[in-house]
């Protein structure tokens, strides 16, 4: 998991995340150090030493060359935009071709965008709090389901990228939910409380960077230019082809004017029910 939005004034607070086996978590990491390595026209570097981090990488500038001060710079100052861009492209495409060892198992994409408008009465921490219920509930459920259409006893891990100012605050709200259910459901199919890392250390932090920056930019006011969630959109968690992992908290979704697929499916899904 990661998210996007918590800086002042951004227009929602975002979470994106990816499930994927353990079986397959290595096959990703290596599809993605290989797209990297072909981008680094030095031997000596290391693919690993560069993150996939999007705002990183459209906005990586190189060292003033004339500076006392010291200056820290970005590994991908030294690979051109075009090429930065394209990889980023390419990181996207790996993630929506990605094809599990197990069919029954595939990797899911997960999303919850609470724009800023929704309850605005609510705290910055409550509209946290009540984004993540969302998508750990909605991870637990794909768990239970999985589990009952393939047999097994398996259990999720849940993996944040360090944040350091919410790591405990996130820790307490989940052992709350598995205590009692919470406004959302009673999560009952996590191993552990959330565990945080690094997102240096591994691309798996790096892909739900990829998931809730094109979340982020794909509900702008300001449309993107090139929209990554068209990518992404099939790879959401789904449930009889109805998309389930992918949720937008708007107040234009109780008018019927948002036209985001996630927005449409929901209308569709509560319309099929009525009838």
């Amino acid at each position: 998991m990661d998210e996007s939005g918590t800086h002042g004034g951004s227009h929602a607070f975002v979470l994106g995340g990816v499930a994927i086996h353990e079986r397959d978590a290595r096959r990703l990491h290596r599809l993605l150090d290989s797209a990297v390595q072909r981008y680094i026209t030095n031997p000596a570097l290391n693919a690993e030493e560069f993150e996939l981090h999007v705002s990183e990488m459209k906005n990586a500038k190189k060292p003033k060359q004339k500076s006392s001060k010291p200056q820290k710079v970005s590994n991908w100052a030294f690979i051109s935009r075009t090429d930065r861009l394209a990889l980023l492209e390419e990181a996207y495409e790996i993630i929506r071709d990605f094809q599990p060892s197990n069919p029954s198992l595939p990797m899911a994409l997960f999303g919850v965008a609470v724009d800023r408008n929704f309850r605005s009465g609510l705290l910055p921490a409550a509209r946290e709090a009540f984004a993540y219920e969302v998508l750990l509930n909605k991870f637990d459920v794909m768990l239970k389901r999985n589990r009952a259409d393939n047999g097994g006893d398996d259990l999720g891990l849940v993996i944040h990228d360090r944040r350091v100012v919410a790591e405990r605050d996130i820790q307490s709200w989940t052992r709350e939910w598995r205590r009692a259910a919470g406004t959302v459901g009673q999560i009952r199919n996590l191993a552990d409380v959330p565990l945080f890392a690094d997102s240096k250390a591994t691309r798996l932090i790096q892909v739900a960077d990829l998931v809730s920056y094109a979340i982020w930019r794909h509900y702008s006011p300001d449309p993107p230019k090139n929209d990554y969630m068209e990518f992404l959109w099939d790879g959401f968690d789904k449930k009889l082809d109805q998309m389930c992992g992918m949720v937008h908290y708007t107040p234009s979704y109780g008018s019927g004017t948002c036209t985001c697929r996630s927005c449409s499916d929901r209308l569709t899904a509560e319309a099929l029910k009525h009838i």
